[in-house]
Order: structure tokens, then C-alpha cells, then sequence
């Protein structure tokens, strides 16, 4: 199960999330939609803890995919 409560990122004075929260159950699938620049990329990349959150928690487990 992949878990996000009140993550927060943003560079500088631009603000990409704030206060989000979801969860995504094991065997549930979920897409991700957005303009270019809305922050996909980054939040695939906050998941795994490959970028640091600003604020909030995300969960995801070791090995996942």
C-alpha cells in the first residue's frame, strides 16, 4: 500500500503540492493526469524518496513497483 498524507512540495515561491492526501491499496490501480509542469514527475519521485518531501508523510514500501 502506497500512502500520502499532507505532502507538501514546492520550489521557491512556487507551491507544486500542498496538504495532499491519497492512498493506493495493493492490487488497486490509479492513473495520474496533468498539464505539463503540474508536478507528475515529482510526485513519482517523492514517492520512492528519491526527492525530499517539504511536509507530510509518504509511505511506500520497500520493493515496491
Amino acid at each position: 500500500m502506497v500512502s500520502v498524507q499532507n505532502l507538501s512540495k514546492q520550489y521557491g515561491s512556487r507551491v507544486i503540492f500542498d496538504d495532499v492526501t491519497f492512498t493506493v491499496d495493493r492490487g488497486e490501480r490509479a492513473g495520474l493526469v496533468g498539464r505539463n509542469g503540474d508536478g507528475k514527475t515529482t510526485l513519482f519521485r517523492l514517492l520512492p524518496g528519491e526527492e525530499p518531501v517539504d511536509g507530510g508523510t509518504v509511505v511506500f514500501p520497500r520493493n515496491y513497483s
